[in-house]
């Protein structure tokens, strides 16, 4: 929203800084994590965290369909 209550037009273009990164580290060996952007802002962390879950499950989903065994005797021209 602008200032004066109307909501703005502008796209993520015409916007400075309009990519916002959460990055998660965590250290193999010693289990440790750490967390870089805009922690402050708890509701927008949470709203990334769960855009990447399902972004993950959305791979893992695809990833299922794409090496799925087909039998033969389904494929139209491969009836046996």
């Amino acid at each position: 929203m602008e200032g004066n209550g109307n909501p703005t037009t502008k796209n993520a273009a015409q916007v400075p800084n309009a990519t916002i990164q959460l990055l998660i580290t965590l250290d193999r060996v010693t289990g440790a994590v750490s967390v870089q952007g805009p922690v402050q802002d708890l509701l927008l962390c949470y709203g990334l965290l769960e855009a990447a879950k399902d972004n993950c499950r959305e791979f893992v989903r695809q990833q299922a369909a794409n090496n799925r065994i087909v039998p033969a005797a389904n494929i139209p021209n491969l009836r046996m």
